[in-house]
């Protein structure tokens, strides 16, 4: 698959060791909302996918979607059954009737309630080694790592490796240095992991 552009969440490894990404699961997505694969987003007060936005706790990262036969609308053929609008390989509009007509469109999300999966960001500026650790915001389109709102309490994600394709991570086959990749960890979500229990999960 050709991605769009290069901003947007890719599975990297977990830190438990498992190399394979999660299953995805399936969530409808809300009327007239256009996604792409890598972003982060969330389910709505109205039980609808939409863009998580810059703060809002999240349920995981967009990785695919399906019809509600389960059948990918981006391959060879499909045609426009859905009412849906494709651009590229990885960009779906919805319908303005998404949420209530019978061929419908979901949004197939990894969700990571422990914070345990490591994303490649490439974030909207450098980063440091004085930045390990710590907590990030999103930019507006949900799809990057604002790197001006760093911070030691909380944040959306957490920066776990700085760098982590460079020549010092990947002895083997480097990529060039990048000091604005890091491997993320969700670590607020609207499971509960990494934020107190009187903020609320869920937003219109």
């Amino acid at each position: 698959m050709a991605y769009t552009a290069g901003t947007g969440f890719r599975f990297w490894k977990s830190l438990s060791g498992n190399m394979a990404a999660p299953t995805p699961l399936p969530f409808r997505i809300a009327n007239s909302t256009t996604l792409r694969v890598g972003d982060v987003v969330r389910v709505n007060t109205a039980g609808f996918l939409v863009t998580n936005g810059a703060t809002a706790p999240a349920a995981g990262i967009l990785v695919g979607f399906a019809d509600e036969q389960g059948v990918n609308p981006f391959s060879l053929g499909y045609g426009s059954r859905t009412g849906s609008t494709l651009t590229g390989d990885d960009t779906l509009a919805t319908s303005a009737t998404n949420q209530t007509r019978g061929d419908y469109i979901v949004g197939m999300v990894i969700i990571d309630p422990v914070g345990d999966i490591l994303w490649l960001n490439d974030a909207s500026a450098d980063l440091a080694l004085t930045n390990l650790f710590q907590f990030y915001d999103l930019d507006s389109t949900s799809r990057q790592i604002d790197a001006a709102t760093n911070g030691d309490a909380n944040g959306v994600f957490q920066l776990i490796l700085w760098d982590p394709r460079g020549t010092s991570f990947e002895p083997n086959n480097p990529a060039a240095a990048d000091a604005s990749f890091g491997a993320f960890r969700l670590n607020e979500n609207q499971f509960s992991a990494g934020i107190d229990t009187g903020t609320a999960k869920n937003a219109a």
